[in-house]
């Protein structure tokens, strides 16, 4: 039996049960005698019913959550599919049925895998589906590969970008990527490259900071990669852990200390590695910001 109540209260299709077929009444040339529930007939639901959001969010604290992610997990979502690293504080906020994926290593594969399964499956029935990724998901997020991915299937996915914790995360820490008379570029790099490759290093340029992402675990090998590639020993690094949670960490070291500093100081993931003068701008005496030489010959700080 068909409960007319449910049916005249639907205001948008798509805010049915998943399983619910869509109804419309019969037009005015319908059979007078027919009762209201004859007079509605059954129509075939599009090849594609539900919606899906990639969204970006943030470092971790919920207070930097865009509106637009916000609103995405309290109230449209019908199920949030998220990463490991997406914060448990923002996990919280969500409404609706949650899945967060296995991304530990040696399970990367397979947990991205289950990740496609449960929202190809959400999407056929209908469901509005949250991708929910750490930062921004196109940032070193593989966001490029599941837009495509979704695309392939016949969804468009709607982008909601993230505050990249490669921004953020200095900042928070009080390391301005760019500053005048010290850094007039920075370059977002990725320490582990695709299938755990090692990437190209960048050379050494003495205007730019330089931010690593998924570089800690091979800390060791990636000073000898700057090393190799005319880094200087006194440059000065931050490493920021856990950027915007209550127990953030902010570790300063030069390139030659980094690795024992980090050692003594036992990291805790999720980490991001920053290089350059710019480390030390904010620490360093305002009547000496105008005299910085050309070289940038200025000293990193001991933690």
């Amino acid at each position: 039996m068909i409960d007319l109540t449910t049916i005249h209260n639907m205001t948008n299709p798509y805010d049915s049960p998943p399983a619910s077929p869509r109804y419309t009444p019969l037009g005015p040339s319908s059979s007078p005698n027919l009762s209201s529930a004859q007079q509605i007939r059954l129509q075939p639901p599009p090849h594609t019913l539900g919606e899906i959001k990639l969204i970006g969010a943030g470092p971790g604290d919920p207070d930097l959550l865009t509106m637009a992610a916000y609103k995405a997990i309290t109230i449209w979502a019908d199920i949030v599919l998220a990463d490991k690293l997406v914060s448990k504080e923002i996990l919280a906020l969500v409404k609706c049925p949650l899945f967060v994926a296995n991304k530990d290593k040696g399970c990367q594969a397979s947990g991205q895998q289950e990740l496609f399964e449960r929202a190809t499956q959400a999407l056929k029935e209908g469901k509005k589906v949250v991708r929910l990724k750490q930062g921004d998901p196109f940032i070193f997020g593989r966001g490029g590969e599941e837009f495509l991915f979704f695309r392939r299937l016949g969804y468009e996915a709607i982008i909601v970008p993230g505050l990249s914790s490669s921004i953020a995360g200095p900042l928070l820490a009080q390391i301005p990527l760019t500053h005048r008379g010290i850094a007039s570029q920075f370059l977002v790099c990725t320490g582990t490259g695709k299938l755990d490759t090692i990437p190209d290093m960048p050379t050494y340029v003495a205007h730019r900071t330089t931010v690593f992402l998924m570089a800690l675990h091979r800390l060791e090998d990636l000073v000898q990669d700057l090393l190799k590639a005319g880094y200087p020993v006194d440059l000065p690094v931050a490493i920021v852990e856990r950027a915007s949670a209550k127990d953030q960490r902010c570790i300063r070291a030069t390139v030659e200390t980094v690795v024992q500093t980090l050692k003594e100081a036992k990291y805790r993931p999720p980490g991001i590695l920053i290089i350059g003068w710019a480390c030390d701008a904010l620490a360093q005496d305002p009547e000496q910001l105008g005299g910085l030489t050309a070289g940038f010959a200025v000293r990193g700080s001991e933690a």
